[in-house]
């Protein structure tokens, strides 16, 4: 029988597959509500400050010089200054805490397009969820753009991974799945996968390779060519490949981009120079 029981199990097994919601709306409201309350206790703080001030009653108008006076006049008639700053310092910390949980919330990273399709055809599947889920709950995983995933792998991967993961795998799947030796099928969960160790050590493995090619390539080539001009174009076509192959296979800033590019094009300008 489908259950919650059984969806933690698919998500303990696939960990790609752990989503959650991240209300973004609620938090943001509910943060908005919590700066609300301290703008205004703010302003009943300061109300207070300015009457003690103004008091004839020296306890009370010395109360603003000394915060150790402020606080020993917790126990007298008059320390509702000092339990006004104690419910500002209250509200002041489950603000800040707030704002802090929600921007490591913001941190976490979307899930993949095909794991949260994969996910919602689970939940419709007969041998998986078969619609256990109920009315509100059952549109938990509906609203695509708030949704988040603990996985890290998704965090991590770089453009050539999400390429293969959201489009290359699923057309391989539809085609050779199921005599495919590198992907198994989990019985009880009805679920098809392919090893993600796998598929990171070909990317590497790849990515290798026209590291070292590329640039041997472009010398290769120019050593060949005669002309200067045929020789300028073949710079701007190596340079521009190459950028783009690094800007695909790593997770390289733009100015990483950029030093990289000029470092490959620099030997190539100063040699066409000398000739």
């Amino acid at each position: 029988m489908a259950n919650y029981n059984k969806l933690t199990e698919l998500m303990g097994e696939h960990q790609e597959l752990a989503m959650f919601r991240r209300f973004q709306k609620l938090n943001l409201k509910s943060l908005l509500g919590m700066q609300a309350e301290i703008l205004h206790l703010a302003g009943e703080l300061a109300t207070v400050e300015r009457e003690d001030e103004r008091s004839e009653d020296k306890s009370r108008s010395s109360l603003h010089n000394s915060i150790f006076n402020l606080k020993a006049s917790g126990g007298s008639t008059h320390c509702y200054q000092w339990r006004k700053v104690l419910e500002v310092r209250e509200k002041l910390e489950q603000y800040n805490k707030a704002l802090v949980l929600y921007s490591r919330v913001q941190k976490l990273p979307d899930p993949g397009s095909r794991d949260l399709h994969t996910l919602q055809e689970w939940l419709d599947r007969p041998e998986g969820g078969d619609f256990f889920l109920q009315g509100r709950e059952a549109d938990t995983w509906n609203d695509e753009d708030d949704v988040l995933t603990l996985s890290r792998r998704q965090a991590d991967r770089d453009s050539v991974t999400g390429i293969v993961n959201d489009l290359i795998i699923p057309w391989y799947h539809c085609l050779r799945c199921r005599w495919n030796k590198g992907a198994r099928a989990v019985d009880t969960n009805g679920v098809w996968f392919y090893q993600h160790a796998t598929m990171v050590s070909s990317i590497n493995a790849i990515s290798t390779l026209l590291s070292a090619f590329l640039p041997s390539v472009s010398i290769f080539a120019l050593y060949f060519l005669q002309s200067p001009i045929a020789r300028l174009a073949a710079i701007m076509v190596f340079t521009t490949v190459f950028s783009s192959t690094l800007f695909l296979i790593t997770k390289a800033r733009r100015i990483d981009v950029f030093a990289a590019t000029t470092a490959l094009v620099f030997p190539s300008s100063v040699d066409l120079g000398r000739d």
